[in-house]
């Protein structure tokens, strides 16, 4: 009971001297062209800011894990491009993706507690044209002499978007530390509901490094925008390696699902949902009292039924900086 004891007093005194008080400011890029993939979700760019702790007077209660929580608001600007595998071809294609293109932005409210983590976001955007998608690739493709994306003209127009969500990271064991080093399993569930996208999921993260009471909930498992630095704390140099993986039910997606006006004869080129999927996540962190960066790795399941791969891969990598 002592050892345990002492063991919370730390967490606790680690917590309040080291957890993400300070404002932070990100930007992140997914893309796969690190496995020689040019296709499905090809590439994610965000730019984030977040507070520094929030008073009293600010804190919304109804959202807080409690009155001892550090609460803190992060906003998000994101775009995300999803492409089917041949980029050649101008007509529709048949049992490919079809070109979608999102953009976004994000209000999430973050509690923390040292051994949870909630996340209730709220998420408006628009797909197609009005994302600046097939702008952005072409002019992407140009510049780089990459293989031109010639069937935006068959994008995913759907207009706007909106959705709900909450995430819940729980601590289920960390051990002490030991030469600055420690362990730590965490259960992420999540739920989302809306017309962009409606699901439920759940995981397990395991994380290896120092410090981790001060960076909990920062690693995720999501092919898309898999780090949080808002949930970093500022303090001494530190770094932590993570690996996790999660199942998903999937109720429904725009991107996949949405209309294509653009096609004559849509029952010619049928996509069906695969909802139940799962995705796999590995990564690295390092950052200092100023900034700091890190790299993950993701692997996913296919997402509809007419994909002619078994799984899709990503990598993600993220800048950071304490304001």
């Amino acid at each position: 009971m002592k050892t345990r004891m002492t063991l919370l007093l730390s967490s606790l005194i680690a917590f309040n001297s080291l957890a993400a008080e300070s404002a932070t400011f990100s930007l992140s890029m997914d893309n796969d062209g690190l496995f020689a993939y040019d296709q499905e979700y090809t590439n994610g760019l965000f730019a984030s800011y977040t507070t520094s702790e929030l008073p009293s007077q600010r804190r919304l209660s109804w959202l807080s894990l409690s009155s001892h929580s550090l609460d803190k608001y992060e906003f998000v600007l994101g775009q995300k491009m999803y492409t089917p595998r041949d980029l050649s071809a101008e007509e529709p294609l048949a049992n490919q993706r079809p070109y979608a293109g999102v953009l976004l932005g994000e209000v999430n409210y973050i509690s923390i507690l040292p051994q949870r983590v909630a996340r209730t976001n709220f998420t408006l955007g628009t797909v197609g044209e009005h994302s600046l998608a097939a702008k952005a690739q072409r002019l992407v493709h140009d510049i780089t002499d990459s293989e031109f994306p010639n069937g935006w003209d068959n994008q995913v127009e759907e207009g706007i978007v909106a959705n709900v969500g909450y995430l819940n990271h729980l601590a289920w064991y960390r051990s002490a530390p030991s030469n600055d080093n420690q362990f730590e399993v965490a259960n992420i569930s999540e739920a989302n509901l809306g017309t962009l996208r409606s699901d439920v999921s759940s995981g397990f993260m395991f994380r290896w490094g120092e410090n981790l009471t001060s960076s909990f909930g920062s690693a995720n498992i999501d092919n898309e925008m898999p780090f949080r630095a808002s949930l970093l704390g500022r303090g001494k140099e530190s770094w932590f390696a993570y690996t996790g993986a999660e199942i998903r039910y999937r109720f429904n997606d725009v991107t996949l699902e949405g209309d294509r006006p653009e096609i004559l004869h849509p029952e010619r080129y049928p996509i069906t949902l695969e909802k139940l999927q799962a995705t796999a996540v590995a990564g690295f962190a390092w950052y200092n009292e100023n900034f700091g960066a890190s790299l993950t790795a993701a692997i996913g399941t296919i997402e509809y039924q007419e994909s002619q791969d078994n799984y899709h891969a990503n990598a993600s990598f993220s800048l950071f900086f304490f304001l």
